[in-house]
Order: C-alpha cells, then structure tokens, then sequence
C-alpha cells in the first residue's frame, strides 16, 4: 500500500489543503464501484444504438450514445479528483472539477464514528463513515465510497480517539498504561538525599511527656519536668493560676479554668 504522505507529496492540489506540520494517516480516492453506473450504462447503451442503427436504420441514435459518453467521462474526471484525507488534526474532502470545494472537520469536533457496510459493499471493499460532532452540523459528516474500510476505521479511529498513541507501546489495561509495569517512583523530598514520607507526625493535644513547646528540640538525656529556659511557662511548670477576685483587675478577663494538674485542661460547662 502506498504511504499517505507520498500520495499527498504527489499531487500539487492535495498539497495546497494539507498543513507542512499535519501528519497525513489516510489519502485515498472514492471507491471505483462509484464508475459501476456510469460504465454500465454507457454498455447497455451501446448495444441498444447499435441494434437499432442496424436492424432499423436509425443512424441518428449514434448522436444520444455520444451524450451518454460524455456523461461517463465527467463522472470518471470528478472522481479523479475527489480525495479524501484524515490527518492528525482534522478530516478533509476535496472535490469539484470546474469549482474546487473543500469540506473540512477538526478532530476535536468528533464525537462518535459509525461504520457500515452494504452488501454491495462487501462484495466490492467499501463503505460508509458517518461523522457526529456534539450536535452541530458541519460541512463533513458523512463520506461514502471509501475503499478499504476496515484498515481506514482502524487508522481514524486511532487517529481520532487515541491521538499521539506510539506504535508498541502499552494499551490501556496493560499495567494501566504505563511502561514501568505499573509501578509508581516514591516521593522525593527537595533537599532530601533519599525518598522519605511526604507527611509529617502529627501532634498530640494533651501530651505533658516532653513539656516541649511546639518547635523546641530536647537534648539526649534530658530528664521530664528538667529546667527549660526562660521561655517556660508558669503552666509548663504545673503552678496553679493566681487566684481570681471580683472587682479587681481581673474583671476584665473571664475566669480560667481548672486544671487536672497531669492531662488537658478541660472547661466547666456552664449552668
């Protein structure tokens, strides 16, 4: 099978519609089974001007069989130039002999593909691509007569739905895609010179076993309840709270309350 790319390089007009930084996945004319009507009409016409040009004399009829001629050579020239290409980015559809006319669908418009095959379609080797596109109408949606569909659903539809997908590498399933057999690097800490947990212990409210504050550091050895430095409290040290009187200073500030003396301090509910 010819490369897609080389066909495109090929003709001049394909040219013109494809971008230099597209990757071209399918280039190819319409079935030949599109010329079936034509050609068989132009034969069944034939042997009937010639019937009648020699057993009845009508000579002129010859005239006719020149139009139906015609007919077959337009229908052979715009299929000579109609060609359907799928690149990385979009879908496209030249066609037009006198008026070139160019159809056009980005990739990421397409939502659902369908593929069917007539019968005929069968016997011959083509079929039918229906594009959907979030329900808005576009200038392609449909494109029949493609020759060799089961290798083209294959191609758009990788093309389409896996984009940027490399030849070989893990499907989706397989070690869930990855090609380190599924499994994932450790976390690493910036400034750490190996992988250590991302999270650190969290504290406990009530612990009275280090009678550290948050942040302070103990020395080895240090025996519970040892002098800390002047940044230890009077609470630290378990001496009780000043006492409180009515009408003295304290009336701005509400009552403390009452410590168990070795646990967390725990408010009266008030009645």
């Amino acid at each position: 099978m010819t490369d897609p790319r080389d066909i495109v390089a090929a003709h001049g007009h394909l040219r013109r519609y494809v971008l230099a930084n597209e990757r071209v996945v399918v280039a190819t004319r319409r079935h030949w089974a599109l010329l079936a009507e034509p050609i068989a009409t132009t034969f069944l016409a034939f042997l009937l001007v010639g019937a009648a040009s020699e057993y009845v004399g009508l000579r002129w009829l010859w005239a006719l069989w020149f139009l139906v001629l015609g007919r077959l050579v337009w229908k052979w020239l715009q299929w000579y130039h109609e060609w359907f290409v799928a690149t990385d980015k979009r879908l496209i559809l030249a066609y037009g002999l006198v008026i070139h006319k160019v159809a056009m669908m980005p990739l990421m418009k397409v939502t659902d593909m369908g593929y069917s095959r007539t019968p005929m379609g069968q016997i011959f080797g083509y079929g039918r691509f229906v594009m959907e596109s979030a329900g808005q109408d576009q200038a392609l949606r449909q494109v029949d007569w493609i020759p060799n569909p089961d290798d083209t659903y294959r191609k758009l539809c990788a093309t389409i739905f896996l984009p940027g997908q490399v030849p070989g590498a893990a499907r989706p399933g397989q070690n869930g895609g990855r090609q380190d057999g599924g499994r994932r690097p450790p976390a690493l800490v910036p400034g750490g010179a190996e992988p250590r947990p991302t999270t650190q212990p969290i504290p406990v409210v009530g612990r009275t076993d280090h009678g550290a504050e948050p942040g302070a550091e103990r020395g080895p050895g240090a025996e519970p309840g040892a002098e800390r430095g002047p940044s230890e409290s009077a609470a630290d040290r378990g001496a009780p709270y000043a006492p409180w009187t009515p009408g003295g200073s304290g009336d701005r500030y509400p009552r403390p309350p009452e410590s168990s003396g070795g646990g967390p301090t725990i408010p009266k509910p008030y009645l």
